[in-house]
């Protein structure tokens, strides 16, 4: 057994550190040629999606994250910068931040993104496809400020990690900049004490680095295309009371989904739209837990999220019937636990 999993951990670094030079996807910057690739993929039938490899990737059980804090990451270019001194492996897929980050920030979005990787917790990733695709890309999780991202890209731009690196999003910290954090989960405070409590940005940006697998493993269904030839980007432009590259001058009064995305272009919108389905599908947006779709104000009336006009995993089957499909009747084994932080599963 020592064998094997000696020999699984050198094919996971040697994966990682020979990565293609995929270009990094910085965040807020959504080319619409990412994950356009038409991958072949063996099952597009309505049931059991990503279970026909569940049993040949059973041995990544031996590779349960430990989340220990470490201080190389295994491409050399990673050690060679002043800006990423921590690095944490999940699945083979890292968390990287500066030595000033602190433990618990870098620890806690690990554990969500182990969540979001293995959802059920039972020790093996629920779609292999998909981590092979984050892995195999170098895909990062970034946990730093907005001046360390800058300077790290400044650095990088035309290394081996600068060409092979993708971020997609990051989680910022700090008071100039930092992201909502809930230590915990977004569920603690309702549990203990009744009422919502603070939003947890990792439940968004872990997600944008996460569904770039989905995009890519199963195009048909999660494709991110403007040729708008996913069941995602049918549900999208639905949402959105039609078809538009661009945020329009008035979203017609039907649209649910009025996102504006500056000139982010497409697929900015089918991502924004993939995170609202999938927290509101695992219960993450319910206002009885964070204020993160109903606004209220001193006087304690409250306002629609401007964005995204479905709060509860019941409104999101009887209003956007396509994207409720999508996620619960075409067997995709996508999360259905909202990720608090605390990854469970033992070796």
């Amino acid at each position: 057994m020592k064998k094997l999993y000696s020999i699984l951990v050198c094919v996971l670094l040697i994966t990682t550190v020979f990565a293609g030079c995929v270009g990094e996807v910085q965040e807020g910057s959504y080319s619409e040629d990412v994950g356009a690739e038409d991958h072949d993929h063996a099952d597009h039938s309505d049931h059991d999606h990503g279970e026909e490899d569940h049993e040949e990737h059973a041995e990544m059980a031996a590779m349960i994250p430990t989340f220990e804090i470490l201080s190389e990451h295994p491409m050399k270019c990673m050690n060679d910068n002043e800006v990423v001194t921590k690095f944490v492996d999940v699945f083979g897929v890292y968390v990287i931040a500066p030595e000033d980050a602190t433990d618990e920030y870098i620890l806690h979005t690990a554990n969500v993104l182990a969540q979001y990787i293995d959802n059920d917790e039972d020790g093996v990733p629920d779609d292999p496809k998909v981590l092979d695709i984050l892995v195999e890309g170098g895909f990062v999780a970034p946990v730093w400020k907005s001046d360390d991202r800058d300077k790290f890209w400044e650095a990088n731009r035309g290394t081996p990690c600068g060409d092979s690196i993708r971020t997609a999003a990051s989680v910022y910290y700090g008071s100039d900049s930092g992201d909502n954090w809930a230590i915990g989960g977004i569920e603690k405070s309702y549990e203990e004490k009744g009422v919502p409590g603070p939003w947890d940005t990792n439940i968004e940006e872990i997600w944008h680095i996460v569904s770039y697998g989905w995009y890519e493993a199963y195009p048909e269904y999660f494709g991110d295309r403007e040729d708008r030839s996913s069941k995602l980007t049918v549900a999208m432009d639905t949402a959105r009371g039609g078809y538009f590259r661009d945020t329009p001058k008035q979203y017609p009064d039907d649209a649910w989904y009025i996102y504006d995305c500056g000139e982010g272009g497409y697929g900015c919108y089918v991502h924004e739209y993939f995170y609202w389905i999938v927290a509101t599908n695992i219960g993450a947006l319910d206002p009885a837990l964070t204020g993160k779709c109903v606004f209220t104000d001193p006087e304690g009336n409250g306002y629609p999220n401007p964005e995204w006009g479905i709060c509860t995993r019941e409104e999101l089957e009887q209003k956007d019937v396509l994207a409720f499909e999508l996620l619960n009747d075409y067997g995709f084994n996508l999360p259905t636990v909202i990720p608090d932080g605390s990854y469970k599963s033992e070796p």
